[in-house]
């Protein structure tokens, strides 16, 4: 699948699919800012975050590579 038709994807459907398929908030929040600076990243949490019924904090936590 091109990652030009990802990027095109309605949130809420794409994390509904996600936790459909038994992929966890961690890997969810690691797979949708994968690439970005942390800046872009923290925008994206505050849209995706209420999504996943996390704080953009837990999101921002979650998606760094410890």
């Amino acid at each position: 699948m091109s990652d030009e038709i990802l990027r095109y994807t309605d949130l809420a459907a794409a994390i509904q699919l996600a936790k459909a398929n038994d992929i966890t908030t961690r890997e969810i929040a690691r797979e949708l800012t994968r690439g970005m600076i942390y800046s872009d990243a923290l925008k994206f949490a505050k849209r995706a975050a209420p999504l996943l019924d996390i704080s953009v904090a837990e999101f921002m936590r979650l998606r760094k590579n410890e």
